[in-house]
């Protein structure tokens, strides 16, 4: 039995939303914003890169005003977790963790929604970072941190892996399903070794010799 890209697409939103939410209502009930302070903040991160991404791609409505169960998703996942924001907290590196989560999920939504545009396989590469890496820019930018992306982090560089390695399991025929869960594990696996080894990008500035 075949199942459509568009339920793919859906599934792993929802759960690419909800990692999303987590994590961003822990940064910021770290840095002390209120209710709803934290909801906004849960908002800005997960809909943000999905936001970018229609509006590049001239998708319209935007995924989250043509369905609601994204805003409802998004608020009772975010007050779920100010309510237990002590109990995660006790989670090791909860904020990383469900940002990876995210990160891994987003790189295919946007893969799969730039393929069902007709977009090329670089546009839709380009489409799956985008989408995987904005709303977690956005969320640093709104709370004052500095953004994972722009620190020696292995972060978009994941994304972008995970899209090459999407299209390669396209070329030899593996199936939607298998192709987009692999692409997944991938990049959540990138994520997951930068996070436990502290794995970071060379600095490639040549140095002089005295």
């Amino acid at each position: 039995m075949s199942i459509a890209p568009e339920s793919i697409v859906t599934f792993l939103d929802f759960f690419g939303v909800f990692s999303s939410a987590v994590a961003a209502t822990v940064l910021a009930k770290r840095q002390h914003f209120d209710i709803f302070g934290a909801v906004m903040i849960a908002f800005v991160a997960s809909i943000g890169g999905g936001t970018t991404r229609d509006l590049l791609l001239n998708r319209h409505p935007l995924f989250w005003l043509k369905d609601l169960d994204y805003a409802w998703t998004i608020t009772i996942t975010s007050i779920f977790t100010q309510v237990f924001y002590y109990q995660f907290e006790r989670l090791d590196k909860p904020f990383r963790w469900f940002d990876a989560l995210a990160l891994a999920t987003f790189t295919v939504i946007g893969i799969e929604v730039g393929q069902m545009r007709g977009a090329t396989a670089p546009v839709s590469v380009l489409m799956g970072v985008v989408t995987a890496i904005m709303g977690g820019i956005l969320r640093d930018i709104v709370c004052r941190q500095v953004p994972l992306l722009l620190q020696k982090e292995v972060y978009l560089s994941a994304a972008l892996v995970g899209g090459v390695f999407y299209f390669i399991l396209m070329h030899f025929g593996v199936g939607l399903w298998t192709r987009d869960l692999l692409t997944l594990l991938l990049v959540l696996a990138i994520r997951a070794c930068a996070i436990i080894y502290n794995w970071n990008l060379p600095d490639i500035a040549i140095r002089r010799r005295h």
